[in-house]
């Protein structure tokens, strides 16, 4: 897009100086021509820059649901385990209840058998209470042996209520147990039903982020067409500009100044070539470079390549300031970013002569002059041009 946009801007300027040169010949429709070549070339940017501002917001929102996708599923993932611990947990509860409940069951067996034990001793007692005694009597050798023998019938039944009293105890206590775990079990079974209803909860989440998703992706391919389609319609706007140009140039008589054409900055001056004509990586896109970067100290002087006139000298987004000369013969050149420029649209410029100063103006990174040499309207390498010092 930068390439095509570039390339349209600079063919646009130097229709504008060929016009300027050869205004007798071509008459003022050519201006007409010229305005509506611009009005469309305007029109085309604007789409191509809404178009690539919609992509990247697609795309800023594809990442930010990605993202939010991957907390979502560290979520389902944590929650997941938790229920899992909860369910174990439920699992143990349940086998603990179980075994209380059979224990209850065994003590009240146990219970049941030593109580039948004791009322048929008590029976058994009671209904020979006095043969009892009497045997006890005759068979009884002294009163201490007779004492000795009713001591051991009571304490056989002292000892069967102790153990019946035990029992009791016991299972009152089992009782309590399993009402205990009753209770940790009816809460275990919420939590992992609230653990269940969190893992729905995201997981309706996920699959909402995933159809938003595929309909971002959808989205996405439909701006990337129409930012591909508008590049195209540029593409073919500067393909005509371009063969304008050219017929423009053809009925043109306007003979090059000859001569050789000089350095454009300060003899003398320190300078670096920093971008070179042609294709380049600019900010991780692919570019095409209309001129040649000569990297310098701000405010260092530029010069007119050769005589001609100022066709241009104004403000652009992307030149900043620049000034524009043809110098006859379809060979221009341009002179971009300086920080002032010094010759107005319509001067006529000495070769060598003070056209502006180096700057940090339109759209650069650093100081220094872009220098663009054009051929009846074609981007030339400026190396084929200059005389580097």
């Amino acid at each position: 897009m930068k390439r095509n946009i570039k390339r349209i801007i600079a063919a646009v300027l130097l229709i504008c100086g060929v016009i300027g040169t050869s205004m007798t010949g071509m008459g003022a429709g050519s201006d007409a021509t010229v305005q509506s070549y611009e009005q469309q070339i305007a029109n085309m940017e604007w789409q191509i820059e809404q178009a690539k501002n919609e992509l990247e917001e697609i795309r800023n929102q594809e990442y930010a649901t990605w993202q939010e996708i991957s907390k979502l599923d560290e979520i389902i993932q944590y929650n997941d385990q938790l229920k899992h611990l909860a369910q174990e947990q439920l699992d143990n509860i349940g086998v603990q209840i179980k075994e209380t409940k059979d224990n209850i069951e065994e003590l009240n067996r146990q219970i049941e058998t030593q109580e039948s034990a004791f009322l048929d001793r008590m029976v058994q007692s009671y209904m020979v209470q006095d043969v009892d005694y009497l045997q006890l009597v005759f068979e009884s050798k002294s009163l201490v042996d007779f004492l000795t023998r009713m001591d051991t019938v009571n304490s056989i039944l002292d000892y069967d209520k102790q153990v019946i009293s035990q029992l009791r105890k016991s299972k009152d206590e089992l009782q309590l147990l399993e009402s205990k775990l009753n209770e940790a079990e009816s809460i275990q079974m919420d939590r992992v039903a609230q653990f269940e209803s969190i893992i729905k909860e995201n997981n309706s989440a996920y699959e909402s982020k995933l159809n938003r998703i595929n309909q971002l992706q959808s989205d996405e391919s439909s701006a990337a067409e129409m930012y591909e389609y508008y590049n195209q319609q540029v593409a073919a706007l500067n393909t005509e500009l371009e063969n304008y140009l050219a017929e423009l140039q053809r009925r043109s008589q306007s003979q090059y100044v000859g001569g050789q054409g000089g350095w454009p900055l300060e003899p003398g001056a320190w300078y670096y070539v920093s971008s070179e004509q042609g294709e380049r990586i600019l900010w991780g896109s692919y570019d095409y470079h209309l001129g040649i970067d000569l990297a310098c100290d701000n405010g260092t002087p530029v010069y007119s390549y050769n005589a001609g006139t100022v066709v241009t000298s104004a403000w652009h987004d992307s030149y900043g300031n620049y000034v524009l000369i043809d110098h006859g013969g379809g060979i221009a050149t341009l002179y971009a970013h300086m920080r002032e420029r010094c010759v107005a649209a319509g001067d006529y410029v000495a070769a060598g002569q003070l056209v502006g100063y180096v700057g940090l103006t339109g759209n650069t990174s650093g100081y220094h002059l872009h220098f663009e040499v054009r051929l009846n309207g074609v981007v030339q390498n400026p190396r084929n041009y200059l005389v580097f010092p």
